[in-house]
């Protein structure tokens, strides 16, 4: 049985919220060590990240396009022994950030880039059809892939700032 990507991109981001809810205003900005990010330079990266990857699927229902090549595993983007330098324009900002309006971008973000996706068709369409840009690390993906890629992406990322979490809690 094939995973439903949707309901897994949804329940993905559910754990990001619950970790913006748990977080006070000083934990989300507080750096847990030097030069790791802060929770919410984390949870703005997955917000630029959402935004960069929106155009993918808006270009796609312009230039509908079959795909034909082989899955190339975006679930070890979970992988965290392995680092990948954010390139700059999806890199956080230094300072601090509003915790309410993060949260409401995130939200804003992923509602617009599942609507995106979800014009396509469902997760069997969207395996049969190519994305109009590659993926940096990947490289050609279909669009599902680049779906559950924005799910195993985030869960990466959750991990990360539940770990800063912690740090900034013991310190």
């Amino acid at each position: 049985m094939t995973m439903d990507s949707f309901a897994f991109v949804e329940s993905t981001h559910r754990e990001t919220l619950a970790v913006i809810d748990s977080a006070t205003d000083e934990e989300f900005n507080a750096s847990p060590g030097p030069g790791r990010w802060s929770v919410g330079q984390v949870l703005e990266h997955i917000w630029k990240t959402d935004m960069s990857i929106i155009p993918v699927f808006r270009s796609a229902a312009k230039d509908r396009r079959p795909y034909s090549g082989t899955p190339k595993g975006v679930e070890r983007a979970t992988d965290r022994t392995v680092k990948i330098e954010a390139p700059e324009f999806i890199r956080p900002s230094d300072g601090p950030k509003s915790r309410d309006a993060l949260r409401q971008a995130l939200e804003e973000a992923r509602r617009t880039l599942i609507e995106s996706a979800r014009a396509l068709g469902g997760p069997q369409e969207l395996e049969r059809l190519g994305a109009p840009v590659p993926h940096p690390v990947f490289g050609e993906l279909s669009l599902r892939e680049w779906l559950e890629f924005v799910g195993y992406h985030e869960q990466r990322h959750v991990a990360q700032a539940r770990e800063a979490l912690e740090a900034v809690r013991r310190a």
